[in-house]
C-alpha cells in the first residue's frame, strides 16, 4: 500500500494537512479582521479626543459618554489587534538572545515562550469568558451616565484575548511543523520591536 502524503521539501512534513492549514488561515483571518477592528477602534478615540477637547475649550462643555467610550475604544485598540500584530512580527522580545543562539535553541525557546503565553492567556481568556457570560446574566451596567450593558465592551475585550490566544497556539503549531511563524520575515517594516 502506498503512502499518499506528499512530504514538503523544505520543512519534512506532510503536505497534506489542509484541515490544519485550513483552521491556521481561519485563525490569521480572524486576527486580521481583529486588527481592522483595532484601527477602526483607534480612529473612533482619536475622534472622540479630538471631539472632548475642542468642546470642551470652546464651548466649556464636556460629553458625558467620552471617558467612558475612550476607555473602551482603547481596550478594543490594545486587545483586538494584538494577534495580528504577532504574526507580522511585531511584538516586543529580546531578538538579541534569540540571534545569539543556535536555530535549534532559538526555535525551542520561542515554543517554550508560545507556551508559556498560551497558559497566561488560556487563563486570562477562560477568567474573561465567564466573567462576560457572568455580566450578561446579571444585565450589568457602567456606572457612568450612558449605562452602557457591561456585557458588550467586555465581550469585546474577550474576543480580542481569545484571539491573541489563537494566535499563540497557530505561532506554536507553525513552530512545531517548521512553518514560517510571521507573515512577514522580516517582522514590521521599520517597527524598531527588537
Amino acid at each position: 500500500m502506498s503512502d499518499r502524503r506528499q512530504v514538503s521539501a523544505s520543512t519534512g512534513t506532510p503536505s497534506d494537512g489542509g484541515a490544519l492549514r485550513g483552521t491556521l488561515r481561519l485563525i490569521d483571518g480572524l486576527c486580521t479582521f481583529g486588527a481592522w477592528f483595532a484601527a477602526v477602534s483607534a480612529a473612533l478615540l482619536a475622534l472622540i479626543l479630538i471631539v472632548e477637547v475642542v468642546a470642551t475649550s470652546l464651548f466649556n462643555w464636556s460629553q458625558p459618554w467620552a471617558v467612558e467610550y475612550a476607555i473602551y475604544l482603547q481596550c478594543f485598540v490594545l486587545f483586538c489587534g494584538s494577534g495580528w500584530t504577532l504574526r507580522q512580527g511585531g511584538h516586543i522580545r529580546v531578538a538579541i538572545l534569540l540571534q545569539a543562539l543556535p536555530p535549534a535553541a532559538s526555535r525551542l525557546l520561542d515554543m517554550a515562550g508560545c507556551a508559556f503565553a498560551i497558559g497566561v492567556l488560556g487563563f486570562a481568556s477562560s477568567a474573561l469568558w465567564q466573567q462576560f457570560l457572568r455580566t450578561y446574566d446579571f444585565g450589568s451596567t457602567s456606572f457612568y451616565p450612558m449605562a452602557t450593558p457591561i456585557w458588550i465592551p467586555q465581550g469585546l475585550l474577550t474576543l480580542g484575548v481569545s484571539m491573541l490566544l489563537l494566535a499563540f497556539v497557530a505561532r506554536l503549531v507553525r513552530l512545531v511543523l517548521r512553518q514560517q511563524v510571521e507573515a512577514n520575515s522580516a517582522g514590521l517594516s521599520g517597527g524598531g520591536h527588537e
